[in-house]
C-alpha cells in the first residue's frame, strides 16, 4: 500500500467516524473530531501545494 493509499484510507476512516460522532458523540468528541477533519483539510492543501510547487509552470496546460 502506497502512502498515498493509506492516508486515503485514514480520510475515509476519519469522515466515517464524524458521522457516527456527529450522531453519537459527546460535545467534546465532536469538537476533536472536527479538529481532526481540519488538520486533514490542511494536510490535503499542504500535499497539492507541494505537488504544484515541484511544477515550473502550474498554467502550463498539459497535452
Amino acid at each position: 500500500m502506497s502512502d498515498d493509499d493509506g492516508f486515503d484510507r485514514m480520510v475515509e476512516a476519519a469522515i466515517a467516524a464524524h458521522q457516527l460522532l456527529a450522531a453519537h458523540g459527546t460535545t467534546t468528541m465532536r469538537l476533536l473530531s472536527r479538529l481532526l477533519l481540519m488538520e486533514i483539510g490542511t494536510e490535503i492543501a499542504a500535499r497539492r501545494d507541494s505537488a504544484t510547487a515541484a511544477n515550473d509552470n502550474p498554467d502550463a496546460v498539459e497535452e
